[in-house]
């Protein structure tokens, strides 16, 4: 019986092998074309109109000063949640969770000019790492919500790295970061990430429950606080009828592909999302991704919807039986069973 047990929780607990590569299923010179070339060249376009045009260089840096300043809050005895840093006159909050703050907090005894650039050249190594890990070309790094978060310092590069390349160890340690990694890990049934994830942040509560006392009772104010900061974000969230066409759409994408529904939910659904969670669309698709890398508001919705049609359409095309001529077939992933390796893998 306990033999019996023991392989059931091994079964629960196993992982599934790596999922397709995005864009390894196109035609090979389709995606020697598209991915190699002319996606990653908009890319750097638009960041030389950008430079062109006038870079806000306070922006260089400025979350890891806000994280900074939230975790060196905590260990004075000061409310993490009122503090921030300034960009263009204006205090930009922490927002943080509780393990957050406490696990940057033993970088804080580094000057703060230190732990910027330390951050800064740790994000330029997770957004490498992404690309690398994900097997796009390098130039990659440059897709506009990656090398902005990068620029940022935002540690959303240093979470995706963790669950693209990062392992069981790395999944979990980003659901300590930030809880925007559950959803992926849920997607794409990485139960032991989520147990560790979800052990640190138990230990959390139990070992420093006045940080989650005080954060409890302000999350209103801090909800508040980012969601004014952020004009909203660019989700479907507050807009009600969009935010209802998406998760529709996403309860019928997870129906066809449950771990692209789930990488999904955050830039498509979460509250006051920022620009650089678009950069949760690579792991999925390029093409979905170039999309979303318009800064415009429910760009991510409104791509999401596209998307799940698409996908809804290409199966009903293969269905009707019109999918497969002589000679040749439809490019793009099959929907209707598990997908072979890529053979770039390596």
């Amino acid at each position: 019986m306990a033999s019996r047990i023991g392989r059931l929780i091994r079964r629960a607990l196993a992982e599934p092998p790596r999922p397709p590569l995005p864009g390894a299923s196109l035609e090979p010179g389709l995606r020697r074309r598209w991915v190699g070339f002319f996606l990653p060249g908009a890319f750097v376009f638009l960041w030389l109109l950008t430079f062109a045009v006038g870079f806000n260089w306070q922006t260089v840096g400025v979350d890891a000063r806000i994280y900074y300043h939230g975790s060196a809050a905590w260990l004075a005895g000061e409310n993490p949640w009122a503090t921030g840093a300034l960009l263009n006159g204006r205090v930009f909050t922490y927002a943080g969770l509780p393990p957050t703050a406490i696990l940057l907090a033993p970088l804080t005894f580094l000057p703060e000019e230190a732990f910027v650039w330390l951050w800064l050249a740790l994000s330029l190594a997770a957004a490498i790492a992404v690309v690398r890990a994900l097997r796009l070309p390098v130039v990659w790094v440059a897709y506009p919500p990656l090398l902005y978060g990068v620029i940022a310092a935002n540690p959303h590069v240093v979470l995706l790295a963790l669950l693209v390349a990062g392992g069981t160890w790395g999944g979990g340690l980003a659901s300590v970061i930030k809880i925007v990694a559950i959803p992926p890990l849920v997607g794409e049934r990485r139960w032991r990430a989520l147990l560790l994830g979800a052990a640190a942040i138990g230990a959390s509560m139990l070992l420093l429950p006045g940080l989650w006392t005080s954060f409890l009772n302000q999350a209103g104010t801090v909800q508040s606080t980012i969601n004014a900061e952020s004009g909203g974000g660019l989700s479907a969230w507050g807009n009600p009828g969009v935010f209802l066409a998406t998760a529709v759409s996403l309860a019928v994408l997870a129906l066809l592909d449950m771990r692209a529904s789930a990488w999904l939910v955050v830039p498509a659904l979460f509250p006051t999302t920022q620009y650089y969670y678009a950069m949760f669309a690579l792991p999925i698709d390029p093409f979905l991704a170039g999309a979303m890398a318009f800064p415009v508001p429910l760009m991510a919705p409104l791509a999401t919807i596209g998307y799940t049609a698409i996908r809804v359409g290409l199966v009903a095309w293969r269905r009707s039986g019109r999918a497969r001529r002589p000679g040749r077939e439809i490019l793009g992933r099959s929907d209707e069973g598990p997908q072979p390796e890529s053979s770039d893998r390596g």
